[in-house]
């Protein structure tokens, strides 16, 4: 019981919700098929500005090729596919639009007098099409207009249903029978894929329907709405004004995706007795005439003429499944190969670099895992050449040279030292992968400083980099060993020397920024000395819950600790990785038994060290926790920090191990629960795009606070920006709370109780 009560402390109520299914595109729009381009909604980004923006943008990227083909077919007439078109007929190209119906259709389809918000409103676009806030007749006004004026080549009721690679370019299908070449495809569809269901009894009556066109047809009717969005509550908004009683059901306990406008409109109409709001209960079956409504206490049933079911649209996944372009977080053949490469590539290393101190199997294992890795590194080789990829990608083809380089530079160090007892530049391969850790922070630091111009960025990398190279290396393993030698660090008996490096264990050194229980070794010695327990104890208990007081974990987390520096660097392009399931969220506390594991045996190994010269049978507890520390050891410190840890980065995002089971993270989320730092939202702004949630690398729905307009107190925080510095809409900021907000919170805690 206690552990669920200590787990819901924890989390104290943070929203777990997950995030929308897309294609996968980078950043200039492509998906995993050359040349095939996705703009508009299917971006993530449902904002009819930054549809028609991503129509001109995406010319950057789009190829120059000269032959007899098109050079783009743009596939759908929205905003974002006519803002394309008409950048292509600018540009002088040779393009053509295919509509499976009518030009804007979607919006077409909107409810009459739907309100059109221009988000973000200081967002300056450079398409040729204007969105301003209106409502969707005189929306439609304008872009007829506009498409009036501006003639393009488009072609209505042609429905694609097939895009077929060619020896150049495409080959594309529609239904109708026609065909067309093209070196380029663009997909602006939209979300134009079917409607969310409920998967109830009676959802196909004749009274159903997934979409309000006229509100009028409501006259004299009892109308029950179905979801708690703005599509329901615009709707319920439009009815209630002809309908003979208007009843939304909802089944959260308040609208957490919703504007605030629409919110105090339609609680505004209930305080009038216009609308009805049913909270937290679900539709479990409907009639002819009516819906049997339920929650946790009872069921009830209410009439209803007509049932609109508004949760929402599913992005057409059948037609990227068919065409082949990858869905996100999708897992094919090559990443499983790529998977198995890099988890075999990390445990031949970690292993590697531990078997000249562990037991003889290490050696062993390694080997296995190094040949495992290497016939998977050739068969992942193969089946991207299999492919056939066209396209230059600089970035890509230097990241894969890299990868090769860091993979035969250790493998021939570990096979060298171990079989031929030759050691490169006088160092064990536990240099050497220290070396190639700081290195790879160092590479991807400077591309993610690129990439991510913020100023929180590039200070927070630089410091990551600073820190690694500096502190966790060059002062370790060249800078102290030299000082030694050279007679700096003074006599076998002074301070330094005893106590600080026994022994010249310049190892040591790396406790100044690993603290326990990341680095077991800081607390757990049988040899410890005065210095290392205080400070020790110190940097852990003292110094690091003062900066999370203060700062937030990410203080340690984001811009100090080397695990977090590698997520950050290594880790940038893969945090969409990182999965929002309700298994997700079960395991992201894991680490919480082995905080407690960890700090069972440190408490045994330091009163056996400083009790039994005065209890000997203290040393039993000792030697229970040494026996035990070794499989400690192998599986937290090797497999889940080192194999894991490292081995998921490009499968689910680099912050695996921080989330799920790093027991230096486990201890700061205790910390954490009284820290003043938060992410605060402004509601007003938050669209629900997702996009904060969808980039989050350590899993937390940082939408689900967002759209409450609620601070952001996760735990799992580690400070890294993402969020704030690709909102759409500025919605985010990172702050401290105030004596009126703790208020506030308090509050809020109140009423979800």
């Amino acid at each position: 019981m206690w552990p669920k009560f200590y787990f819901n402390w924890l989390r104290k109520n943070s929203p777990t919700g997950s995030v929308e299914v897309y294609p996968e595109i980078s950043d200039s729009y492509e998906t995993n098929l050359p040349n095939v381009f996705v703009i508009g909604d299917l971006t993530g980004v449902p904002l009819l500005k930054m549809a028609a923006e991503s129509g001109v943008q995406v010319w950057k990227y789009i190829p120059q090729l000269s032959n007899d083909h098109l050079d783009v077919v743009i596939i759908g007439s929205g905003p974002a596919g006519v803002s394309c078109a008409m950048e292509a007929k600018r540009l002088g190209k040779k393009y053509l639009v295919l509509e499976s119906n009518l030009p804007f259709q979607t919006i077409q389809s909107y409810p009459n007098k739907k309100p059109i918000f221009a988000e973000p409103k200081n967002f300056i676009t450079n398409s040729s099409i204007r969105i301003i806030d209106t409502v969707k007749e005189d929306l439609l006004k304008d872009l007829n207009k506009i498409l009036n004026d501006n003639p393009i080549q488009i072609e209505t009721n042609q429905r694609v249903v097939n895009i077929k690679k060619a020896n150049v370019g495409y080959v594309l299908e529609t239904e109708s029978g026609s065909i067309f070449k093209t070196n380029a495809v663009v997909i602006a569809m939209g979300k134009s894929g079917d409607p969310k269901k409920l998967g109830i009894k009676g959802e196909n009556e004749a009274n159903v329907s997934y979409r309000l066109i006229d509100p009028k047809d409501t006259t004299g009717l009892s109308v029950v709405i179905v979801g708690g969005g703005d599509t329901a509550i615009e709707s319920a908004l439009l009815c209630a004004e002809f309908a003979k009683e208007t009843t939304i059901i909802h089944r959260g306990k308040e609208f957490n995706k919703a504007k605030s406008d629409n919110i105090d409109l339609i609680l505004e109409l209930e305080s009038q007795g216009k609308v009805n709001i049913i909270y937290e209960s679900e539709v479990s079956e409907i009639t002819s005439t009516s819906v049997l409504i339920k929650n946790q206490q009872s069921a009830k049933k209410i009439k209803a003429d007509l049932v609109f079911i508004m949760i929402g649209t599913l992005p057409p996944i059948g037609f990227f499944k068919r065409v082949g372009i990858k869905l996100q977080n999708e897992k094919k053949v090559l990443d499983w190969v790529g998977l198995t490469g890099l988890v075999t590539f990390a445990m031949a290393a970690y292993i590697g670099k531990a078997s000249f101190y562990g037991p003889s199997w290490f050696s062993f294992l390694a080997s296995i895992s190094a040949f495992v890795s290497t016939l998977s590194l050739i068969c992942y080789s193969g089946i991207l050449l299999a492919k056939k990829q066209t396209k230059f990608d600089l970035w890509k083809a230097l990241k894969i040279c890299y990868f090769l380089f860091a993979f035969s530079y250790f493998l021939t160090v570990y096979f060298l030292s171990t079989y031929q007892q030759f050691h490169l530049f006088g160092k064990y391969p536990a240099f050497h992968y220290t070396f190639l850790y700081s290195l790879t922070i160092l590479v991807f630091g400077i591309r993610r400083i690129l990439v991510r111009k913020t100023q929180y960025i590039y200070y927070q990398t630089l410091t990551l980099i600073g820190v690694q190279v500096l502190f966790l290396f060059l002062l370790p393993e060249l800078i102290l060993p030299a000082l030694g030698e050279f007679g700096y660090l003074g006599s076998e008996n002074g301070f330094i020397r005893k106590e600080i490096f026994p022994s010249d264990s310049y190892w040591k050194a790396y406790g100044f920024i690993l603290a326990w229980p990341l680095s077991m070794g800081v607390l757990y010695d049988g040899g410890i000395t005065k210095f290392w327990l205080i400070y020790g104890l110190s940097f852990s208990f003292i110094l690091i819950p003062l900066l999370v007081y203060h700062y937030g974990k990410g203080a340690y987390c984001g811009w100090i600790c080397s695990c977090g520096g590698l997520a950050e660097t290594l880790g940038d392009e893969y945090r969409q990785k990182m999965p929002h399931s309700k298994t997700a969220y079960k395991w992201e506390h894991s680490g919480q038994y082995i905080l407690f594991l960890a700090a069972t045996l440190t408490i045994l190994k330091l009163i056996g060290v400083f009790g039994k010269s005065i209890y000997p049978n203290l040393e039993l507890g000792e030697n229970i926790a040494d026996s035990v520390k070794w499989v400690y050891d192998i599986v937290v410190d090797i497999g889940l920090a080192g194999v894991v840890g490292v081995g998921f980065y490009f499968f689910y995002s680099g912050r695996v191990w921080c989330r799920m089971f790093c027991p230096l993270a486990s201890l700061m989320h205790i910390y954490a629960r009284f820290s003043q730092f938060r992410i605060f939202s402004d509601k007003k702004k938050c669209i629900s795009c997702n996009i904060c949630t969808k980039n989050c690398h350590q899993g937390i729905d940082v939408m689900g606070y967002a759209s409450r307009g609620i601070a952001m107190d996760s735990v799992q925080c580690v400070r890294c920006s993402a969020c704030v510095s690709l909102c759409p809409t500025d919605v985010l900021e990172f702050g401290k709370l105030k004596k009126e907000v703790i208020q506030y919170d308090k509050l809020e805690a109140k009423s979800r109780k």
